[in-house]
């Protein structure tokens, strides 16, 4: 190897004026000629370093994109042949871009070396020559002629299962137009199993039309996954076959897919077969179609509630009964036999009813409450999710919260002591939390609970607090002096707790404004909360004016940190509520919309627009600054409330006609949306009233609850379909609002 020629023109480079992920890249020279240091312990450290560095979680960064002629060389010189090549697919594929000069630079600096790069398709190697072509399709169709001509080579010269495999799909990849033939010549059925595997999935991400061939190919193949072992592509086939369907608009189709392997799995439970890689294979297409599609849901759980019947395969069907939001009314009875068993499968099969707000859940639960963690934590999400349906206060019910409350308090941590997150495990943590939790979403018809509220409310303060102040009278003595004591001893957050419940339950805001004004006086995020919680009370926070007063007052550039910011804006609101000076709270205003176009600064900028939206016509002179957030995807819907509101009753805010703002706000709504976000856009409409809505754009906000696509698709998995059910709720009301 001429390492002189590997590393020609390397020092030649500014490399400390170029940036990787940890800063200025003058240590890359050294990475780079440490991967071909006889030391396989140093060489390996140096690859390591390029991965964190100049490919860091799949980011490319400037001094990427002279690095990859380097690392280049030294693939086709034979050092770390693989490992390197896998590097540069990863660069070649890369979308996260970070202060390049030109967008795709990474990307072009691959395609220019590929010279270098086909010949290792032809190694003596198996896995560089797959390495290589999984490098190669990772270029696409900008590889070119050169690239498709190697690649079909050595689709004809491969014998490799895997390998061939691999290289069918990188040949798609590169020549999408020769996806038709390729895949035809895959499917033959003398081909190895992994080659007919890809031959399906690249043929339908291609576009290939779905048919009986292709049907009877995964019947016969199936299950998958079993084909697709050492692919580069780490694939999980069925899952990725149904989303390329879906995503192509097929949903009918891809639905078929996973109940015909739905029910091949469930013919291999009957039949005595080791169910685990069909039955597994198939639940995880149909989790993943169950979280896209809003109609798949209904199709699928008839074909998976055989599985309830065995032991090995039941839990897959509690947790999609659980967590789907779709009644199966037909699954009670065997949900029922299973929740009156043992052990987690009881748990879990209870946890089912009681999400499905069945009426045998409630008394089920009372029976079972100590042994059923699972199933008390989803009647807790209930009260969360459902608030207007929690799970029924059955008298046996609240008797048993009752008595679990004063047994888990009993063995609790003393006041004031902080238990290991893991002592007892996450339930005896988080135990108390969901007890108070279902009593607080009761709320007065669990008044019963008083007393045990009472003797809880030391050791478990934050829950305990919220929960009186939704259940307890205002009259009741013994409630009003523990929170009262609670509110003059312990930590602020445990103070600042049981102060509000008293000032809900008794309108007392005394002790509550004197925890806030030492919150406010205290630096980091709990002057940020103070100053929310000061704003949230109104003309009660008077006392804390001057306080307020100080933060917005505070020189823009002591506030280096989010936290200072947002608690500069919760104090202008409460400012503004307070004096209803304008002059006071617009440089605030300014300073948090001027954050957009930082990292992570899209929700101050919301902040900001809240507060401009709070004030109305007075904020006015901040509008040329809401104008440029209609153009961010994050921002729109903020920028639009405030303008409506800056301009309240025009049919042209700042200008704009009211359906150009709606369609700026649509326009930030996509599937794969986080809840928040996608419901603030709901607001926003809102806020533009029906008259902004042409029919066009009616059209497109009916869709976004009635379509099939769920628009709700980022977030805990387990709560996605709960908050898609509570968005497409919140879509409806807008829509049922009479135009004007």
């Amino acid at each position: 190897m001429d390492l002189a020629s590997v590393f020609a023109g390397l020092d030649r480079i500014a490399w400390p004026e170029l940036h990787h992920a940890y800063g200025p890249a003058d240590d890359v020279p050294g990475m780079l000629r440490a991967l071909a240091a006889g030391d396989e312990e140093a060489a390996a450290e140096a690859e390591q370093q390029v991965w964190d560095s100049l490919v860091h979680q799949g980011t490319v960064y400037p001094a990427t994109v002279p690095a990859v002629s380097f690392l280049s060389r030294l693939a086709a010189a034979g050092v770390r042949t693989a490992d390197l090549l896998s590097v540069l697919g990863v660069i070649a594929d890369s979308a996260d871009e970070r202060a390049l000069d030109r967008p795709g630079a990474a990307h072009a600096a691959v395609v220019a070396q590929l010279p270098l790069l086909l010949p290792l398709l032809s190694d003596g190697t198996a896995e560089v020559r797959q390495c290589a072509a999984w490098a190669v399709a990772q270029c696409g169709p900008e590889a070119g002629p050169a690239a498709r001509t190697a690649l079909r080579r050595r689709w004809a010269a491969e014998s490799d299962p895997v390998v061939r495999a691999d290289v069918l799909t990188a040949c798609v990849l590169v020549a999408p137009d020769t996806a038709e033939e390729l895949c035809a010549a895959g499917l033959d059925p003398a081909e190895p199993a992994p080659v007919r595997v890809a031959a399906v999935l690249a043929g339908v991400e291609a576009g290939r039309p779905w048919d009986a061939a292709l049907a009877t190919t995964v019947a016969a193949l199936a299950p998958l996954g079993r084909h697709t072992e050492g692919s580069q592509w780490e694939r999980e086939p069925l899952r990725d076959l149904v989303v390329a369907l879906y995503e192509r608009g097929e949903a009918d189709v891809a639905t078929e897919v996973v109940v015909s392997a739905l029910d091949r799995g469930v013919a291999a439970v009957r039949a005595g077969a080791d169910p685990g890689p069909a039955v597994t294979e198939a639940t995880w297409a149909a989790e993943t179609l169950a979280l896209r599609s809003r109609r798949a849901p209904g199709r699928l759980l008839p074909a998976m509630l055989p599985l309830l019947d065995f032991p090995a395969t039941a839990g897959t069907v509690l947790t999609a009964l659980r967590d789907w939001s779709e009644p199966a009314p037909e699954a009670v009875p065997a949900l029922v036999r299973l929740a009156e068993g043992t052990g987690e499968p009881a748990d879990d099969a209870l946890a089912a009813l009681v999400s499905l707000g069945t009426p045998e859940a409630a008394d089920l639960l009372a029976r079972w409450l100590a042994d059923r963690p699972d199933a008390l934590r989803a009647a807790f999400q209930r009260t969360l999710w459902h608030p207007p349906a929690p799970l029924p206060c059955t008298p046996a019910l609240l008797d048993a919260v009752r008595a679990r409350l004063t047994a888990v308090t009993a063995g609790g941590p003393a006041p004031g002591e902080r238990r290991p997150l893991m002592a007892g495990g996450l339930v005896a943590v988080n135990e108390p939390v969901w007890l108070a939790g279902l009593l607080a979403g009761w709320g007065p018809a669990a008044r019963a609970a008083t007393p045990e509220l009472v003797a809880a409310l030391p050791r478990h303060p934050v829950a305990v607090s919220r929960a009186l102040a939704a259940v307890a009278d205002g009259t009741d003595a013994a409630a009003v002096a523990a929170l009262r004591a609670r509110a003059g001893a312990g930590s602020p957050a445990n103070r600042e707790a049981a102060a509000t419940a008293l000032h809900t339950l008794t309108g007392d805001a005394g002790p509550l404004i004197d925890i806030l004004g030492t919150g406010l006086d205290a630096p980091g995020d709990a002057r940020e909360r103070c100053a929310q919680a000061a704003a949230a009370l109104g003309e009660r926070a008077r006392p804390l004016l001057p306080r307020l007063l100080a933060l917005p007052a505070e020189p823009a550039g002591t506030r280096t940190d989010a936290p200072a910011i947002r608690a500069g804006l919760a104090a202008a609101t409460a400012v503004w509520q307070l004096t209803g000076d304008g002059e006071r709270v617009l440089p605030m205003i300014l300073e948090g919309l001027g954050r957009a176009t930082e990292p992570w600064g899209d929700g101050i900028a919301n902040l900001a627009a809240g507060a401009a939206a709070l004030l109305g016509p007075a904020a006015r002179p901040v509008v040329p600054h809401l104008l440029p957030l209609l153009d961010r995807a994050r921002t729109a819907a903020a920028a639009a409330r405030a303008l409506a509101a800056v301009y309240p009753g025009s049919d042209r805010p700042a200008g704009l006609p009211l359906a150009e703002l709606a369609d700026r706000v649509l326009a930030a709504v996509a599937p794969g949306a986080s809840r928040n976000p996608a419901c603030a856009a709901v607001e926003a409409l809102a806020a533009l009233g029906p008259a902004a809505f042409t029919p066009a754009l009616r059209e497109r906000i009916r869709l976004l609850a009635e379509g099939d696509r769920r628009v709700i698709g980022s977030g805990l998995q387990t709560q996605l379909i709960h908050e898609d059910e509570e968005f497409r709720a919140t879509v409806r009301r807008l829509l049922a609002e009479p135009a004007g």
